[in-house]
């Protein structure tokens, strides 16, 4: 009997430095446009995808943002 991992998900990853660059990446959360606008909306396995790729690609600022909403999660669930 396996069991799946936690899914990872946040209220969302920004912090609000909203500047994008020449690829439509968000300097501060590091998503595209398109995944911001549709953050609300988008499963809680695309958000997790997200989420994954954010905490490897983004600066310190988000990852102790995420890494701190997914431990009060956590918490709250009784898992941590």
């Amino acid at each position: 009997m396996s069991s799946k991992p936690p899914i990872l998900l946040t209220k969302n990853p920004c912090i609000g430095v909203c500047k994008d660059d020449k690829r439509e990446i968000c300097k501060g959360c590091g998503r595209t446009r398109d995944e911001i606008g549709r953050w609300k909306s988008l499963s809680p396995e695309a958000r997790h995808d997200i989420n994954l790729r954010v905490l490897a690609t983004q600066g310190k600022e988000v990852r102790k943002r995420l890494l701190r909403e997914i431990a009060e999660q956590a918490e709250k669930d009784g898992l941590a």
